[in-house]
């Protein structure tokens, strides 16, 4: 495998796996590059096609209205992913930040609670990064134990049951049902947010620092990365992230579920992945984690207008997921395996 080095501050880090972007015929290369873009253009006019309307500016408003939670806590994942590990809590601090935000609004008012909702997401990615850090334990171990842990104090603060929030909150409301023109504030809120993290992963030393973490922790370590750190602040990206998504899931039902955040973690998973192989990069990046958010959304909406029945929609859109993925790994072998077994 080729291997190169990259400038990371003082420090020279190597970095294994780089794709070779003249490998291979311009055909294949093309398709390395663009073939999971392609695959999404191919399924969005096939659908199209099947429904008139599909293709309107309507649809794709509802498309991006209902991606927005699982869009910001996929983004949030993407870090800890590129950092090299995992973070099975995602899901279950959507859920809790929402409870901790109703629960604080009738208390302290709503601005305060959105404060208190980002701090506890903070520091549930804070606790899951010390332990992966410093505690020397498994990423996967330790937040799955994060999640069966939230989703107990879950079930203790509510008993079951949802926690209204009073519609007299207005403001509040806004965040998750207003509208600017034709378009939801929550979309505005998630094209900002994504914009701003894909500066920071590409623009800014912690996002270097947190992907040179990912590529090499050793070469991090000796070329000067305090990799202990910058894979803390990915946990912590995360969490923030996913508290967010539960604030406005909370502002968008008025209303928190005991169990309203878990269904996000394998689409957030799903979504990381996918946006693995937009653009040939094979590792995960922000703007094809935002593609990946798209194409499962697109996807259940066209099948939603074309009338498959719900059992059908499950089936397509898996496959889907593995033909786009599976192609791509196929014409990036070499990198994509490595990365990811």
């Amino acid at each position: 495998m080729a291997q190169s080095t990259t400038e990371i501050g003082s420090g020279t880090v190597a970095m294994q796996g780089k794709p070779k972007q003249d490998r291979g015929s311009p055909l294949v290369n093309f398709l390395r590059r663009w073939g999971t873009i392609v695959v999404i253009v191919a399924t969005g006019i096939g659908f199209a096609l099947a429904s008139p309307w599909f293709l309107t500016l309507s649809n794709f408003n509802n498309i991006l209205f209902s991606m927005i939670v699982s869009c910001l806590v996929s983004v949030g994942l993407t870090f800890v992913v590129v950092g090299g590990s995992f973070d099975l809590s995602v899901g279950l601090t959507v859920t809790t930040t929402s409870i901790v935000t109703a629960f604080l609004i009738p208390i302290v008012g709503p601005w305060l609670a959105i404060v208190g909702a980002l701090f506890v997401g903070a520091f549930i990615g804070l606790l899951n990064g010390f332990l992966v850090t410093y505690g020397r334990l498994s990423g996967i171990v330790v937040t799955l134990g994060m999640m069966f842990v939230l989703g107990g104090i879950n079930i203790f603060l509510t008993d079951g049951y949802q926690i209204a929030v009073d519609y007299k909150e207005t403001a509040f409301a806004f965040i998750g049902q207003g509208k600017i023109g034709f378009v939801a504030f929550p979309v505005l809120i998630l094209l900002a947010v994504v914009a701003l993290m894909h500066v920071v992963s590409t623009r800014t030393k912690p996002g270097h620092y947190i992907a040179a973490v990912g590529d090499n922790p050793m070469a991090a370590y000796y070329s000067g990365v305090k990799v202990y750190h910058w894979l803390i602040l990915a946990f912590i990206l995360a969490g923030v992230m996913s508290s967010i998504g539960g604030i406005i899931l909370t502002s968008v039902s008025s209303s928190a579920q005991p169990v309203g955040g878990e269904g996000y973690l394998l689409e957030a998973f799903a979504a990381v992945f996918l946006g693995a192989t937009v653009l040939g990069k094979g590792k995960p990046h922000v703007f094809g984690t935002l593609l990946g958010v798209f194409f499962i959304y697109m996807v259940n909406s066209g099948m939603s207008m074309v009338g498959f029945p719900f059992a059908a929609r499950q089936l397509f859109s898996g496959l889907i997921l593995i033909l786009a993925v599976g192609a791509n790994a196929m014409l990036n072998r070499e990198e994509i395996h490595l990365k990811f077994i």
